[in-house]
């Protein structure tokens, strides 16, 4: 016999309470001694009726109520047979591993192992099991029908084979897409088993089967549940209903993790051209905070980081950065040689290198088309060839022709940008606008030319003279882009300047002025003109990018094709302004040069990222350990799956090209499991193979309990023996009673 509620027999233990009371001798607490009985020998007390049990029988009918009383209500049933594991019902499992980058950090895979380790030495014979690995993309190492042909014995042995081949990745974790694939994986699959038996008769009872395995379908989520990890899948992913999602968190033993990432933006100042801006961000529940930063080249040398005040002598640019928080700094361009920008003084190196190209100078071209007239300080050019447009990326030269020289078009590639200061015979503007819709950069100075012996006059002049200049100056601008402004129809004059004239509204947010944006640099009233050109008829395809006091637009940009059209105006020239002796004049014109490019060294990848690079059945990569292959197709892209600096190379050039961890993959800091069930994701622990079965057992106790209803019967018998003793009782009490009458009225 069993008990469903045991605790209840403790009851029964009561029946002896009175009788322990009734047999404890009580003993006077306190004794007072007489002078008068210190003689005397002690006698013990007599036993007496009242010290003895009378009607045993009684007594035992009584306790048999209480045992059968608390019996009752202990809920006997009589078990026939035991359960067995076989009798419980199969469970549908999909073990879901991490294999994302963050699951390099040091213990991380071998807690992955130990939880793998734990879920197979609980798998039975009635249980399916699958086993995924994701990173960006999730796989299935070990499908439902394969598992199904294994043994548990042989089934574990598998997946810890599995488990050994595979490693974390270099990708990046989509943990919502694999969660996604998991659940349609448990809640669609159907053996081939069930597919043949669902065409028998019982085919209801296969349903049944199929619907209870779905019911105890579990994922088993194996991950460090990192905060970089995507979720966005499963915003459009309706999570089953009995599905539930055990977290088996794996947890680094140390927090600390800061990364940096080679920030690619314009330089702000003339300084900032051969410098480079790095963030570096420490992880929210990092316990340091002090890191450092160095170039170093394929052999791990250091870069020579000069006289910079911030670098040490050991070429590290030490940083600090609180947890949770980023700090950006800038440090020198990395010089030939040096391949990747190194972080330290964090506990986890998996993220800690940042790999860049560094390529020897390349020549670039300023080409100006115009004649040189006069003296030399009054031409244009005499100060375009003193601008330091060299930088640690790039020697340029500054080129002068002649309009009617330009016998092809230039290369964007090897002509940022063109300067016009002459008028352009049609051949050659058709050249320059095809220049330009390839991307190239046309600035058209509006100054007039100065004459042999002749000064620009700055006193007020006739009308016949302001007529002349009109048609002269419109004639020049036509003959300059009559192919580039077709569209447009500009009307230009030479303004009408008492004094000088100055910039009134500058747009700061235009490209060419965004440098000069701060409030230590934005100030451009020390800079005056002498004469300007007023241009009308301004249409919505230009931007109007400065303007001078009197409302005249001072520069005006326009996109052409892929490249860009600026309109200067006035010259730089001191015969017509200040502009080229100001200190705004090298920031404008790196503005010109410098739009099209980027302060980056090169392109940067990340693994997995599609690389803009064409395949062709000439083309190969090498990857960063020597090895190479054909890159003839998009998808041999896959073979890139590690950071490094790859070679792309074809019959006519190589060129190489940097690819690195994901940040998003740095951000080590764990997830709140709660963001899972915000997404609708149903979270519970999958019970083990022991917990089943109890709770097996005790719903079968539960229902042997209710058929048989033994309680019933013992609690009528219980009351049958109360009654019992009470018409024992009152029986024996009368009798006792006749007695005394007897024995005194013989007295």
């Amino acid at each position: 016999m069993s008990l469903l509620a045991p605790l209840y027999f403790i009851g029964a233990f009561a029946i002896g309470a009175p009788i322990l009371f009734h047999l404890i001798r009580r003993q006077p607490k306190g004794q007072v001694p007489f002078s008068s009985l210190m003689f005397l020998k002690p006698t013990p007390p007599r036993l007496t009726r009242r010290s003895r049990l009378d009607n045993w029988f009684l007594l035992l009918l009584r306790a048999l109520a209480l045992i059968l009383l608390a019996i009752a209500f202990a809920r006997p049933f009589l078990r026939s047979v035991t359960l067995s594991q076989s009798e419980i019902p199969g469970r549908r499992l999909v073990m879901v591993v991490d294999q994302s980058a963050s699951m390099q950090r040091d213990g991380l895979w071998g807690q992955v192992v130990e939880q793998a380790e734990r879920v197979l030495a609980d798998i039975q014979p009635a249980d399916e099991l699958a086993v995924i690995a994701f990173d960006d993309q999730p796989r299935v190492l070990l499908g439902f029908d394969e598992s199904a042909k294994l043994t548990p014995e042989q089934l574990q042995a598998s997946v810890r084979e599995l488990l050994q081949k595979i490693s974390p990745s270099w990708m990046h974790g989509d943990l919502g897409n694999a969660l996604a694939f998991a659940g349609d994986l448990a809640v669609s699959h159907e053996s081939d088993e069930q597919a043949v038996r669902m065409g028998a008769p019982d085919e209801v009872g296969e349903k049944s089967v199929a619907e209870n395995k779905n019911a105890n379908a579990h994922l088993i989520l194996i991950s460090d549940m990192a905060s970089g990890s995507e979720l966005d899948s499963l915003q459009t992913y309706a999570w089953p209903k009995s599905l539930r999602v055990d977290v088996r968190r794996v947890v680094a033993e140390k927090r600390t993790n800061a990364f940096a990432q080679v920030l690619e933006s314009k330089a702000e100042s003339a300084q900032d051209v051969d410098r480079v801006r790095v963030r570096v961000s420490n992880s929210a529940d990092a316990t340091s905070s002090r890191f450092s930063l160095r170039w170093t080249g394929a052999g791990g040398n250091r870069a020579d980081v000069g006289s910079d005040a911030a670098a040490s002598r050991l070429g590290e640019l030490p940083i600090q950065v609180p947890p949770g928080q980023s700090r950006v700094v800038r440090m020198p361009m990395p010089g030939p040689g040096m391949t990747s920008l190194v972080l330290s003084g964090d506990s986890h190196n998996f993220d800690n290198q940042r790999f860049v190209v560094t390529s020897e100078p390349q020549p670039s071209k300023l080409l100006h088309l115009g004649k040189v007239v006069g003296e030399p300080r009054d031409n244009l050019l005499f100060y375009l060839q003193r601008i330091p447009f060299d930088n640690k990326r790039r020697v340029v030269t500054v080129e002068t022709r002649d309009p009617n020289q330009l016998a092809e078009t230039p290369d964007p590639a090897d002509v940022p940008l063109m300067v016009v200061t002459e008028e352009l015979a049609p051949e050659v503007g058709n050249r320059v606008k095809e220049y330009c819709e390839a991307g190239g950069r046309v600035l058209i100075v509006l100054a007039k030319p100065p004459s042999s012996g002749e000064q620009v006059q700055r006193s007020s002049e006739s009308s016949a003279d302001k007529s002349a200049d009109k048609t002269e100056l419109t004639s020049f601008v036509y003959g300059s882009t009559a192919n580039l402004i077709a569209d447009s129809k500009l009307d230009f004059r030479e303004a009408d300047v008492a004094d000088y004239a100055m910039l009134g509204r500058i747009d700061f947010s235009n490209p060419l002025f965004q440098s000069m944006a701060d409030p230590q640099f934005n100030d451009f009233s020390k800079i005056r003109f002498w004469a300007h050109r007023s241009i009308e008829g301004v249409d919505q395809g230009w931007e109007v990018a400065a303007e001078y006091d009197d409302g005249d637009p001072a520069v005006l940009e326009k996109k052409v094709g892929e490249g860009r059209l600026f309109l200067l105006a006035s010259g730089w020239q001191p015969t017509e302004s200040q502009l080229a002796l100001s200190t705004k004049f090298l920031p404008l014109m790196f503005s010109f040069f410098d739009a099209a490019s980027s302060a980056a060294a090169t392109k940067q990848y990340n693994v997995g990222e599609a690389i803009d690079l064409p395949p062709s059945n000439f083309a190969k990569v090498i990857t960063p350990s020597g090895d190479s292959f054909e890159y003839k197709q998009k998808k041999d892209q896959d073979l890139i799956d590690e950071p490094g600096v790859y070679q792309y190379q074809t019959e006519k050039q190589s060129s190489p090209f940097a690819v690195n961890l994901n940040p998003s993959e740095s951000r080590t800091e764990p997830l709140d499991e709660e963001s899972l069930a915000g997404f609708g994701v149903l979270l519970g622990e999958n019970v083990s193979t022991a917990e089943n079965l109890e709770n097996q057992r005790q719903l079968r106790d539960r229902e042997l309990e209710s058929k048989q209803r033994l309680w019933q019967w013992i609690l009528v018998v219980a009351l049958m023996l109360l009654g019992l003793e009470t018409l024992l009782g009152a029986m024996w009490s009368r009798r006792g009673k006749a007695v005394d009458v007897v024995m005194t009225e013989t007295g």
